[in-house]
């Protein structure tokens, strides 16, 4: 674990502050647990990596951020010095409570993770235990906080970029028909371990029957034993924190022969979407849904449908603010709510990963890019070109 420098603990606490006072909280809690794209609020705040079970930090408005741990963490290893009062209670929200309870100012308190990570019942203690304090959620104020990454962030993120083009250098390897789906993400695995890579995602895609029903579609999920054919198109996404704890993601489609025209239709199509819903970014687009509209509208031109959201912010989580067209599968990651959308701003690190597909001729089509949202345009952090790659082992 890499870890961050003090300007940087410095700069975030002060942006907190600011957040806290605009919105009139005294302090915030952070929730996080081991899930990928629920612990990265601690890396955040305290530099701390939660690698197993949940954890919880509180930063009151002016003061410093205290760990609040299960107490068997006490033993993982931690190297930051961002906090120096770390605490160890048998029940985690006891912790919490008795950390308010010395608090006697504090009369507003926002939950960073209430409605989606926190535990019911450690909310039942805490609003019974201090019914002098007024709880909300403030996952959004935290997301509105951290969506724009400073220049000791992006060299994370870049960092992370890095080991994913090596992955897809290993990866155009080794991949080729007889080869299982595990095999080869058993070297992407490695590769990535190797260069400091952790937390890795690996997925891979592929049209198939949905045996309830008989009809094709797009199917996805970790790698199996399914053996490639020198006929297939390989569809992988890989997403991966480099040593200083940043995602970023990174998609291609590949195959082991001259594509057919449907499949380069396909790619066509999603290199399209891709390019333009960056270029809304490069024209300083902020907002969501409109960035949405565009990989809508490439679909349209290609034919094709879009069932799956194109893209989100990505940092310490793996999924952060802004959700770009989550609401078209899952409104729980959208922002359908009263709050206005967390923008697409100068700083913002954006995943673009349409996924398309079409019903004539049962074909799928999924890629990935990271970009860095700068002043005047967008950058794209892989080296590796958006196109469909063909690699030796089929016939011609």
């Amino acid at each position: 674990m890499s870890t961050a420098s003090l300007r940087e603990r410095d700069r975030r606490w002060s942006l907190l502050d600011q957040a806290m006072a605009n919105a009139g909280l005294d302090a915030v809690i952070f929730i996080g647990n081991d899930y990928r794209g629920h612990k990265g609020t601690l890396r955040w705040v305290a530099d701390y990596n939660l690698e197993h079970r949940n954890g919880s930090a509180i930063k009151p408005r002016g003061g410093d951020a205290i760990l609040v741990l299960p107490g068997n963490l006490s033993t993982q290893r931690h190297d930051s010095d961002w906090v120096s009062d770390v605490r160890f209670p048998k029940r985690m929200v006891d912790g919490l409570v008795d950390f308010l309870r010395q608090q006697t100012w504090a009369r507003t308190v926002g939950i960073i993770g209430q409605n989606q990570i926190m535990r019911v019942e450690d909310h039942q203690i805490l609003t019974d235990a201090l019914p002098r304090i007024t709880f909300s959620d403030a996952s959004h104020l935290f997301e509105q906080v951290r969506v724009s990454k400073s220049a000791e962030e992006l060299i994370g993120v870049e960092e992370s970029a890095y080991i994913l083009d090596r992955c897809f250098d290993r990866l155009l390897e080794v991949a080729a028909p007889g080869r299982t789906e595990r095999e080869i993400a058993a070297e992407m695995y490695r590769t990535a371990t190797l260069l400091g890579g952790e937390d890795t995602l690996f997925l891979t895609m592929h049209t198939a029957e949905n045996a309830a029903n008989g009809k094709s579609g797009v199917s996805w999920g970790v790698p199996r034993d399914r053996v490639l054919r020198s006929s297939d198109l390989f569809i992988f996404s890989f997403e991966v924190t480099g040593p200083r704890g940043y995602w970023t993601e990174f998609s291609r489609m590949v195959t082991f022969q001259r594509p057919s025209e449907e499949i380069e239709h396909m790619a066509a199509a999603v290199t399209d979407g891709i390019a333009a819903s960056s270029g809304a970014l490069a024209e300083g687009v902020e907002e969501p849904a409109l960035i949405q509209e565009r990989v809508l509208q490439s679909a349209d031109r290609f034919g094709v449908t879009s069932g799956y959201w194109s893209g989100h912010s990505i940092g310490l989580d793996v999924l952060e603010a802004p959700m770009i067209g989550a609401d078209v599968v899952d409104n729980d990651l959208s922002q359908s709510t009263s709050e206005k959308p967390v923008p697409c701003s100068p700083g913002s690190i954006i995943t673009l990963h349409p996924m398309l597909w079409d019903p004539r001729h049962e074909v799928m089509g999924y890629m990935a890019d990271t970009f860095v949202v700068e002043q005047d345009g967008c950058r794209v952090l892989s080296t590796h070109p958006t196109k469909l790659f063909q690699v030796a082992g089929g016939s011609s």
